[in-house]
């Protein structure tokens, strides 16, 4: 029951994590060019850029994995056995986030489960937002 909330819990965590990087989908810069004094301070600005790149890198981290086959695996979800388990030359950095490109036939079944039940999880949190931004629209 322990380890059942401790899995629940990295999921939940990893899904956190990338639902905040995928949700910024604005460009900073078509904003600025149409409200020029709508930025107060620089230090927002950068921030928002900086959000902004993280999430184009992480779309473009999706779309390739798509194309090679691979899975993006969030880091949090190997619970530090990436480097016995043979993954640790897959690594790629997405601002602070890191992902394991892994094969579905490559993962171990706790992971295969992790990393399902963590799709869904993800899935379920942008249709969320997504149906609630349709709504204030």
């Amino acid at each position: 029951m322990k380890d059942r909330y401790k899995e629940d819990r990295t999921i939940e965590r990893a899904v956190d994590v990338c639902f905040e990087v995928a949700q910024y989908q604005v460009n900073p810069f078509h904003w600025l060019y149409h409200n020029p004094n709508g930025v107060h301070t620089m230090q927002y600005f950068s921030h928002w850029v900086q959000r902004w790149a993280a999430h184009k890198a992480y779309m473009v981290l999706v779309r390739a994995a798509k194309i090679t086959g691979y899975e993006p695996v969030p880091a949090s979800l190997l619970y530090r056995n990436s480097k016995r388990d043979g993954f640790s030359g897959r690594r790629v950095r997405v601002g602070k986030l890191s992902f394991y490109l892994i094969r579905e036939e490559e993962m171990s079944p706790g992971l295969k489960r992790r990393y399902t039940k963590f799709k869904e999880m993800l899935r379920k949190e942008l249709e969320k937002e997504k149906n609630t931004h349709n709504v204030c629209v």
